[in-house]
């Protein structure tokens, strides 16, 4: 089964005579006519779970109502959003903008209420097991997430009717799953967006610990013993000169990456910083035992910035539910894609007209002197309707020099909204240090040199 682990551990030649294993046994020969006796182990079951058949103490939904029954919430901080989980009750997602002199707003969401019934019912009963009042599970149907290749089981428990959804018409809904944690106090472990307006929380939790259908099941590896026959080596050839070449090119590969891998963020909270792998690059500069020259890389380096000019390359960032894209000039967008299609929500066009009279209303935001410029800004705007504001959504788009030895070809996308549908997308990039002072007053880049 796919669930059950193996690591063939090469041993060396056979100590014992063979009629001295008890366990079974199998020879076995590689293309190269190596041979190996492998004694196989006997098979751990997961199903076997300590102290389960005998387990007579509270149900899960009764270890539960002692958590739902606290006035305590918790949350979880990020960047722009605030989240507030109130066990049982409900979940909120919130940004309060506070100016000085001026009444605090407050901008939330309700992402799903509890049943206000449950915790009093399940703290009188043990003949429940379920959030909706259905009879408790079986042992086998108790369910489990895989995290880390530990299987998780989990409580689930679903809030219902948030607020509604402006890109489906629907209550938002949440699922909240609580996994035993020895030491967990309601922490909110992970959450996600899985579709539109529908989202997971992972919450860790110490009361679910004593019941042993919601223990941690961490099977452990079964080793298959393999000893070399008739002179064989003890390990065959062929995998020790894979297992050799996967090590050399993992460590070449460190030193070619361009930068750091995509962060996972999700929910309708701005995206947190994540980093593009930009096609066609050849090598770093810090690399050159490799044999490819600086003038090659400055070459990929100008056409891929020709390609993002002209908007023929656009540029994604993101790894949740939303993904965020820019094409320099024309648009920036966020959006997801699975299995039933694609859900876009547009932040802006590019529209050099307004553009112009923005800078004029905004001279913070025009052009430093040459020499002295660092970034570069441009207004996107008539994206989608914002159900909160009533206004069409607008993005300011900022192209940023950043010298970066370490990843001279990697671009950075920073999604931020500073207010409700207002937002910043920040492309950061070594490349981009050679545009700066070929743009004009109005940080349009008509006659660049490259």
């Amino acid at each position: 089964m796919d669930q059950t682990m193996f690591m063939i551990d090469w041993k060396g030649p056979l100590l014992e005579p063979i009629e001295g294993i008890s366990s079974e046994n199998v020879v076995v020969m590689t293309k190269d006519k190596e041979q190996y006796r492998c004694i196989l182990p006997e098979v751990y079951d997961k199903k076997r779970l300590e102290g389960a058949d005998e387990y007579q103490g509270p149900t899960a939904s009764t270890l539960m109502a002692r958590l739902f029954q606290q006035t305590t919430c918790s949350y979880r901080l990020e960047s722009y959003w605030t989240y507030e989980l109130c066990h049982g009750k409900h979940l909120r997602q919130y940004h309060e903008a506070k100016e000085q002199g001026k009444k605090t707003k407050l901008q939330e969401y309700f992402l799903g209420f509890g049943d206000p019934n449950f915790a009093g019912t399940a703290a009188g009963s043990d003949t429940t097991d379920q959030a909706d009042g259905t009879p408790p599970p079986a042992d086998a149907n108790v369910k489990s997430r895989r995290i880390d290749g530990v299987d998780l089981p989990y409580y689930e428990v679903t809030m219902k009717e948030g607020t509604p959804c402006d890109l489906t018409g629907k209550p938002r809904l949440t699922r909240v799953l609580y996994v035993c944690q020895p030491d967990g106090h309601g922490e909110v472990y992970e959450m996600k967006e899985t579709s539109t307006c529908e989202y997971e929380v992972m919450v860790l939790v110490s009361v679910l610990c004593s019941h042993p259908h919601f223990r941690p099941k961490n099977p452990p590896m079964n080793k298959i013993s393999c000893h070399s026959l008739s002179g064989s080596p003890q390990k065959p050839l062929t995998l020790d000169t894979w297992e050799r070449e996967t090590k050399r090119l993992d460590a070449a590969q460190q030193e070619l990456l361009f930068g750091m891998p995509e962060t996972d963020e999700s929910m309708e909270a701005p995206a947190q910083p994540t980093e593009r792998k930009v096609p066609k690059i050849l090598t770093s500069k810090s690399t050159p035992a490799l044999g490819v020259s600086t003038s090659i890389n400055k070459l990929t380096d100008h056409q891929v910035l020709r390609d993002l000019l002209s908007g023929d390359y656009c540029l994604q960032g993101g790894a949740g539910w939303w993904k965020h894209e820019v094409c320099l000039g024309r648009y920036a967008r966020q959006f997801h894609k699975d299995k039933n299609g694609e859900v876009s929500v547009l932040l802006g066009n590019f529209d050099e007209e307004a553009h112009i009279q923005w800078l004029a209303g905004h001279p913070n935001k025009k052009p430093k002197p040459t020499g002295q410029r660092k970034y570069l800004n441009y207004l996107y705007t008539g994206g989608d309707l914002c159900d909160l504001t009533g206004k069409p959504r607008k993005v300011e788009v900022r192209l940023k020099c950043v010298a970066n030895s370490q990843s001279p070809h990697g671009v950075s996308l920073f999604l931020s909204e500073p207010s409700s549908c207002e937002y910043v997308l920040v492309v950061e990039s070594a490349m981009l240090c050679e545009l700066m002072d070929q743009a004009d007053e109005n940080a349009l880049l008509k006659n660049v040199n490259l």
